[in-house]
Formats: C-alpha cells, sequence, structure tokens
C-alpha cells in the first residue's frame, strides 16, 4: 500500500513538472475522411490544424487550407499524412515536415477521422453551432448507394443545413462537415469555416458541467481517446494537461484563425494562380517563400 502511494505521488508530481507539455507547447491536427467505396477512394488529409495551448490556457487554431502547395514537397500539404505511412516514424515524420511548413516547432500531434468525430458527437450526447451561411449541396454522396451501388439507386442525394442555429449529432455531423459541392459552402474555406464550428461546439460542450461533472462520461471519453485516437500524446501527458487545465477548464476559449486567401490576384496571403500546378487546383504563397503565411501563423498562435 505503501508502495503504491509512493508510486502515484511521483506520478503526480511528474505530470505537473513534465517539460514537454508546459503552455506554449505547438501541435498540429489532421483530419482524415478516409473512403474506398464505388465513388471515391483517398486517404489525404482533409483537415490540417496548427494549434498552440497559451500560457493563459487558451488554445489557438489556424486552419491551412488542404489545398497549400508546398514547392519543396512538390505536392499539396493534403499528401504530407499519406506520404508519412511510408517511414518508420510517423509521428516524427510529420512533426519535422509541419514544422519546417509553418517554422513552429511542432511538439505533438493529433490524428482523427470522421468516424471519430461521430463517436466523440454521440458520447457528448450532440453539440451545438450557429450556422451563418446557411447551404444546400445536390451532389452529396448517397450511403445507400455506396452500399449497394446499381442504377436503380441515385448516387447523390441533397443535403440542406439552414442558417442559425444547428444542433448536430451522430446522424448529421458527417453531412455537415464532409459536404462540398454547395454554392455557398461548397469551398475549402467553407469546410473550414465549419469544422473551426465543430470544433468549437465540441469543446463548449466539454466545458459543460453535464459533461465534466459526469464521472462515466470522463471514463468514456479517455477510453474513446485510447482506444480511437491516433496520437503521440502519452498518458503523463493527458494527466500533465488535465491537473493543468481543469482549475481553468470552464474558461477555456478557442481563437480560431484562417489564413486569407484571393481566387487570382495576389492580394492576400496566398492565393489561387490563374494556372493549375501539376494538372491540381492549389493556393500559392504570394511572396513565393512562405514567410508571410508563416507570419501569420505565429502572429495567430501568440493571439
Amino acid at each position: 500500500m505503501i508502495n503504491q502511494l509512493i508510486l502515484i505521488v511521483i506520478l503526480f508530481y511528474n505530470a505537473i513538472f513534465h517539460p514537454s507539455l508546459s503552455s506554449n507547447f505547438n501541435f498540429v491536427v489532421l483530419g482524415l475522411d478516409p473512403r474506398n467505396d464505388s465513388l471515391e477512394k483517398t486517404e489525404t488529409t482533409d483537415t490540417v490544424i496548427v494549434g498552440r495551448l497559451t500560457p493563459m490556457w487558451n488554445i489557438n487554431l489556424v486552419s491551412i487550407p488542404r489545398d497549400l502547395w508546398i514547392y519543396q514537397e512538390k505536392q499539396k500539404i493534403n499528401q504530407i499524412y499519406p506520404q508519412s505511412l511510408l517511414v518508420t516514424d510517423k509521428f516524427k515524420y510529420l512533426h519535422d515536415k509541419f514544422s519546417q511548413i509553418t517554422n513552429q516547432n511542432i511538439n505533438r500531434t493529433v490524428i482523427i477521422t470522421t468516424q471519430n468525430i461521430i463517436k466523440l458527437t454521440d458520447i457528448l450526447g450532440g453539440i451545438d453551432v450557429n450556422l451563418q451561411n446557411g447551404f444546400i449541396d445536390n451532389q452529396y454522396p448517397n450511403s445507400e448507394y455506396i452500399l449497394y451501388p446499381n442504377s436503380k439507386i441515385p448516387k447523390y442525394k441533397t443535403v440542406e443545413f439552414k442558417s442559425g442555429p444547428v444542433h448536430l449529432d451522430k446522424d448529421n455531423i458527417t453531412e455537415f462537415i464532409r459536404s462540398r459541392k454547395s454554392e455557398t459552402s461548397g469551398t475549402d474555406i467553407g469546410r473550414i469555416e465549419r469544422q473551426q464550428l465543430v470544433i468549437e461546439g465540441l469543446v463548449n460542450k466539454l466545458k459543460s458541467p453535464e459533461t465534466y461533472k459526469n464521472k462515466q462520461k470522463i471514463i468514456d471519453l479517455y477510453r474513446f481517446y485510447k482506444n480511437d485516437i491516433n496520437s503521440n500524446f502519452s498518458d503523463l501527458d493527458i494527466l500533465s494537461l488535465g491537473i493543468k487545465i481543469l482549475p481553468q477548464f470552464s474558461k477555456l476559449s478557442i481563437n480560431k484563425f484562417t489564413i486569407p486567401t484571393a481566387e487570382y490576384p495576389k492580394t492576400n496571403i496566398i492565393y489561387h494562380p490563374r494556372t493549375f500546378i501539376n494538372n491540381q487546383w492549389v493556393f500559392i504563397p504570394e511572396d513565393g517563400n512562405y514567410l508571410s503565411f508563416q507570419k501569420f501563423i505565429e502572429k495567430s498562435l501568440s493571439y
């Protein structure tokens, strides 16, 4: 019994003074929507977010368009994750690449799939967001056709989300974050805005008393993280963050930033050129060397 108490004291001491996760550490969140069906086959990254936990225990997030062209890699940023699967140390590869691209020291990476989002939302009992611009997508992949492809079943269906308060649960959150064919919200930037809303909604639900005061939900969330999420946050990392953040958890805020973009003119940090690169629709840096892009990320993370 005494030995167990000593081990517990040592564990909490290490967690409290855990050096690698002091405030101001940076991380990357990669969102995947892996598809291998009759309509699409892909394992590229749909979401790329660079984040920082600040000294005030707030979280600053910068969303990077998945179509950003990386000259030194000769490919889009959404190809970095598939490339990491070809090396021995996936997380080191990801840290090195994203540190080089952003000029930030990346400490940890979290890889989350659409199915993870569905399960997490279900554990939390749904989330609520406020959608500024409603949208209609007439070309959303029909799950019935994907399961049983034949000419009698339409390949696509129509989904609609109206502006204003929206409740998202396991039945509609996939459509909300996947949709990419609407006139008003079908762009890369439109999806980024919706992804940011989902993150904010998840954090708000985690901060609510009905979640953090519910012991069973806390256990379910920990099991979900351990069993479902692909990350290099260790148990000591999680314990350290929990000890440091929980006392201020109700005050935790999310600051979201999106890199300014333009379609053709060089008027923003990144823009879409008049011609394709490698036959691909991409964003490229206005200054050609990513310095403005990196300065924007540093300013946003330091907000």
